[in-house]
């Protein structure tokens, strides 16, 4: 069964625990005998840069992160008003996504290899993609044109752990009620997608050796 490659991909707030976890799954699964790569799976901007650095400014300005009386906007209200430069930019975000999809998933997977996820289209429409708003309706219509260009992921791990714990892990997290808003729409996906819920709390090897066994459990089916 160690022929039957796989996509498994981790998801999560900042400070979960992703990457660790996704790196020591991979080490274990090679002493296992598979051939497995880690890959950051998260859009990095490559030759969208320069468009993205602009709708950064535009979109995910500081300012606009949140509601305030001090701001005239939120970043809603500003994709809104800007809604033809939004959908462009969106545009240009899944083109140079989908060629970082295609070195990083496709041509290996091609290979004969596996892959382990840190992060992946779910945290990219989440975190990355300025949006109208961050309603079902908004966020299923992302993911599913993702989904369009990248390759659905066999088991998908949401790394669920309390908003105090994870802003006590990172110091580049914008505020915990940052935090408190992302966690609220991990776990909605999570029950709309019906993936896997690990409690990210749990020692870390205690987590790996978990998505380990589920990961042999399904190719095992």
């Amino acid at each position: 069964m160690k022929d039957r490659t796989f996509l498994i991909c981790l998801i999560g707030i900042d400070g979960s625990g992703k990457t660790t976890i996704a790196k020591l799954l991979v080490n274990s699964l090679r002493l296992n005998g598979y051939k497995c790569n880690y890959v950051y799976g998260r859009f990095r901007p490559k030759l969208s840069k320069p468009i993205v650095d602009l709708g950064k400014r535009l979109f995910l300005s500081n300012k606009n992160i949140y509601d305030s009386d001090k701001y005239s906007y939120s970043k809603s209200e500003v994709a809104k008003k800007h809604s033809n430069f939004l959908l462009i930019y969106q545009y240009i975000i899944l083109l140079d996504y989908s060629l970082q999809l295609l070195f990083g998933i496709y041509l290996p997977r091609m290979l004969g290899n596996s892959i382990v996820c840190d992060r992946y289209v779910y945290d990219t429409v989440i975190n990355d993609i300025p949006k109208t708003s961050n309603s079902p309706y908004v966020l299923k219509n992302l993911l599913n044109r993702f989904f369009k260009v990248a390759p659905s992921p066999d088991l998908t791990f949401f790394i669920d752990i309390s908003e105090d714990i994870a802003y006590s892990r990172k110091d580049d997290t914008p505020s915990i009620e940052y935090l408190i808003e992302r966690r609220k729409i991990y776990i909605w996906l999570a029950e709309e997608y019906n993936l896997a819920i690990i409690d990210g709390t749990k020692d870390i090897n205690t987590i790996r050796a978990e998505i380990e066994r589920r990961i042999y459990e399904w190719t095992k089916q």
